[in-house]
């Protein structure tokens, strides 16, 4: 019995003191939900947005307001404390309603806010809760345009807080942190302040500070009786464990605000860390004395199927994988993220350069202006504990809209020019009023007009974005440009802020090109990459573009609207390149035989298996079906082996030091396709020299070849490209298909595809797409005596098989459209051992873009 009341006693005790400490709840369960104009609604959970399908159909998605509600119960106990609801962000304008009575208003949509609703609450009763959030273009809004999309929603956690009467400040910019300064750091001291505002100021109110080591040991207490608002402490750590991506050493901190009874009223935890670092002009990136190259990516917050309404766990598991790869520099682009970001990176050991969304143009308004200050301000006083942090950015290819506007006036540009300086200047300034210890940067595209302009002068430090041997050719032009930028401005740090082209991990080949998509020239372009930049001791570092491929609903690459320039893919599986990185960057063996997604080797006579494994070693070996033991030396963190293999399936497995890595692989030679077609059909992905594997199926399409010594292939024509310079066919994204890849390359010009098979039954399956959306879809036989006169660009040819007339006048434009997958069959008998497929032109040059042949 004695023990049953000390329990119930301790419990009492627990309870009291949990109901006077600061209580914090989420609140993201079972809220309505429904669009603007909309009579449906729906049950949903946050984080939500109600783009995560639409931005990636057609091209397009809502933009406009979404309206959340839901009845919460106040108790009646909660009426002599204060309520507020914390928003971790919500995009982009944002109003809520406490009982039909508005409690606040917030602009932007990549930071936090807080609301008090104490006074528009009914204490022990239901209150009805509504928010509206819009995020329809706002001109005065940043960001106006960019590569990514623009998710409407509640999309990050929602929290509801409990103070005392008396509290520290959550209101405001910086949305209830409390500042952490570390305004002196070396090896021997390091200085600390702790400052922030108190609400409710009563008589006989201390705060109680506590700091623990990065153990968990205690370190520091003070106290201190609070006479005003505003409060500060100051305090020394001898001999501090600094931090760093090695040692990512993380100390705590605790405040207490305690009434004159000793009642604890409100709290406030947080971590920080002590280090000091520059950016040196020749030495690079020094972090507590030492230089340290930064290596990492870029990253977008938003995730396959759910945009940008991620859970924890998903940011959580980013930024280990990031950690893993052996990375040790993120950039948030383009925009602040999740508060759990910042608290992994700090753990992890991930130095962050974080930004604000003022991209790709400027308004020349006060409004612009001032929303783009206010997102600056928050954003640092938000963060500005995190250790982690070591850049606040501000701008990113701010003229690349000027730049590629071909009609705008003369005056239009001096304009925008001038208030995008004027706007940089304003930023740089109240990022340095606000932290003068940390660095500025700007993250520039490759133009004149940033050097031209000035604006390049402003901040710390120029990231340059940079995609040499993808929207500029030459990949070795990169070094030039490094040179030459450093040459002209010697006082300049530069990191290349942006590099990489775009890949499908359902594209590969063995002789990659710029612009095929291949998971190979991704491979190339990056060590490529690393090798001119770590070739160069001035510069600071480089973070690739993208870790993960990401929504942009204006994209129409091989993967319609999604950017693929990711390490990983929109689902976090990884690319090859990926392990790459690990070869390049991790100190402990690693060993990845690369080709994941390239286990079917097509073969002529005199080809070998070309085989890369990735390694931090200088040599390896590769184990070929447990017997046969290759050696071959690394370069660049490559080995590279040429297997003369049988055909079938082969197992392979690669040796480095003690890692160990083991793939299987099937070696099918391509003389035997057509023995074998009654088996399995022959897919041809013509005017392509890549193979295209379907993700649904795993059915693989061959590269294309000439019928000249081949039992089969093309006679005639070439490939069709788009641009001379760039594109390997067409980057459009094509309708009514999700094999955009097949379609996206073909052969045109051609005079036919001839397969050499014996008499019999096949059907053949013809794959088409008009890729110039200038030809006309007019029917020329409809014109009478005035054909000869048609300016217009005309496509329309005939199609015989084995002389037989199967398809007259085909015009895929008047037929079926333009950018539209087009697929016909043919059943067809043959009585010769040759199957011919010719393409007649009427008008302009026929094409072709895929082949199946299958045997009946």
């Amino acid at each position: 019995m004695k023990i049953f009341n000390l329990l119930l006693l301790c419990h009492l005790f627990l309870s009291f003191g949990a109901q006077a400490q600061r209580q914090v709840k989420t609140m993201n369960s079972g809220w309505e939900f429904k669009l603007e104009n909309s009579a449906e609604s729906e049950t949903v959970n946050i984080p939500h947005t109600w783009n995560a399908r639409d931005a990636f159909t057609k091209g397009q998605y809502f933009r406009g307001k979404g309206v959340y509600q839901k009845q919460i119960f106040i108790p009646q106990s909660w009426e002599e404390r204060k309520v507020f609801l914390k928003f971790e962000a919500a995009n982009q304008v944002t109003k809520l309603f406490v009982n039909d009575k508005l409690a606040g208003e917030h602009t932007g949509g990549y930071t936090a806010f807080v609301f008090e609703l104490s006074d528009k609450l009914k204490f022990g009763q239901e209150n009805q809760i509504r928010i509206e959030v819009d995020n329809s273009h706002d001109l005065d809004i940043p960001p106006l345009e960019a590569d990514f999309n623009f998710y409407g929603g509640i999309y990050r956690d929602i929290k509801m807080i409990v103070t005392g009467k008396s509290h520290f400040k959550l209101t405001g910019e910086r949305a209830g942190n409390l500042l952490i300064k570390t305004p002196q750091v070396s090896r021997e001291k390091a200085r600390i302040t702790f400052e922030g505002e108190v609400e409710g100021i009563s008589k006989e109110l201390r705060i109680e500070l506590n700091i623990r080591d990065p153990k968990g040991e205690n370190l520091s207490s003070q106290k201190k009786d609070i006479t005003s608002k505003d409060f500060i402490f100051e305090l020394d750590i001898d001999q501090p464990n600094l931090w760093s991506p090695d040692n990512p050493n993380l100390y705590s901190l605790e405040a207490n605000l305690i009434d004159r009874d000793g009642k604890i009223l409100d709290s406030f935890t947080s971590k920080f860390g002590c280090r000091w670092f520059k950016a040196d002009p020749e030495m690079g990136f020094i972090l507590n004395g030492k230089p340290i190259k930064l290596i990492g990516a870029n990253r977008h917050q938003d995730f396959e199927n759910m945009g940008n309404a991620v859970p924890n766990s998903i940011h959580q598991k980013d930024y280990k994988m990031i950690k893993e790869m052996g990375a040790n520099f993120i950039r948030t682009a383009h925009y602040p993220q999740d508060p759990e970001v910042y608290r992994i990176c700090d753990e992890l050991g991930l130095l962050v350069w974080t930004e604000i969304p003022v991209i790709n143009d400027v308004t020349d308004t006060d409004a612009y202006h001032q929303n783009s200050i206010n997102m600056q301000r928050e954003q640092i006083l938000q963060l500005y504990n995190h250790p982690s942090i070591v850049f606040w950015g501000y701008m990113n290819e701010i003229f690349i809209r000027l730049v590629f506007t071909g009609n705008m006036s003369e005056a239009a540009r001096k304009a925008k020019i001038e208030t995008s300086v004027e706007l940089a200047k304003k930023l740089e300034a109240e990022t340095k009023k606000l932290d003068s210890n940390r660095l500025s940067v700007m993250a520039l595209h490759e133009n004149e007009i940033y050097n031209s302009s000035k604006i390049a002068d402003i901040p710390d430090v120029i990231g340059w974005n940079l995609y040499f041997g993808w929207y500029t050719p030459g990949l070795e032009n990169l070094g030039k440009f490094l040179d030459e930028q450093h040459k002209r401005f010697p006082d300049r740090p530069i990191l290349i802020s942006e590099y990489g082209p775009g890949s499908d991990s359902r594209i590969q080949t063995n002789t990659p090109k710029p612009w095929d998509y291949s998971e190979s020239y991704q491979l190339k372009s990056h060590v490529s990459y690393f090798n001119q930049v770590l070739e160069r001791d001035y510069m600071l570092g480089m973070a690739a573009w993208n870790f993960a491929d990401f929504g942009s609903s204006g994209r129409q690459d091989s993967r319609p609207y999604i950017n693929q320039k990711g390490l990983v893919n929109f689902n976090r599986e990884p690319k090859d390149i990926y392990h790459y990185y690990q070869a390049r960057l991790l100190e402990e063996d690693f060993v990845y035989i690369a080709g994941k997604d390239f286990s079917s080797c097509y073969l002529n006579k005199i080809e070998n298996v070309a085989v890369k494994v990735f390694s931090n070693s200088d040599e390896v070996a590769l184990i070929v079906d447990d017997n046969e033991k290759l050696k071959a030396q690394v370069k660049d963190n490559i080995a590279e082996f040429n297997l003369d293999l049988p055909e079938g399936k082969h197992r392979l497995k690669a040796i480095s030091g003690k890692a160990e890595h083991q793939r299987d692989i099937e070696v099918i030679f391509r003389k035997n396709l057509l023995a074998n077609i009654q088996k399995e059909p022959l897919r041809i992905n013509v005017g392509a020299h890549t193979y295209f594997t379907e993700e649904q199926t795993g059915e693989v399409w061959i590269r294309d070849q000439a019928f000249q010594g081949n039992q089969f292939g093309y006679s005639g024509g070439e490939i069709f490209q788009q641009s001379a310079s760039k594109f390997q066919g067409t980057a459009s994204n094509i309708a009514l298909t999700d094999k955009e890849p097949l379609f996206q390359t073909m052969r045109e010009g051609l005079d036919s595809y001839n397969f050499e098979v014996p008499a019999g039954n096949y059907r053949v399956s013809l794959f088409f797409t008009e890729p110039n959306r200038k030809v006309s879809a007019r029917n020329i036989y409809n014109l009478g005596s005035d054909a000869a006169e048609i300016k217009e660009e005309i496509r329309s040819f005939d199609i015989l098989i084995n002389d037989h007339l199967v398809e007259e006048d085909l015009n895929l434009a008047r037929d079926y459209g333009i950018l539209q997958a087009v697929e016909l069959n043919y059943e067809i008998s043959i009585e010769e051992d040759l199957l011919r497929i010719e393409f007649k032109p009427r008008n302009g040059k026929p094409l072709l873009s895929g082949i199946k042949l299958e045997k009946l």
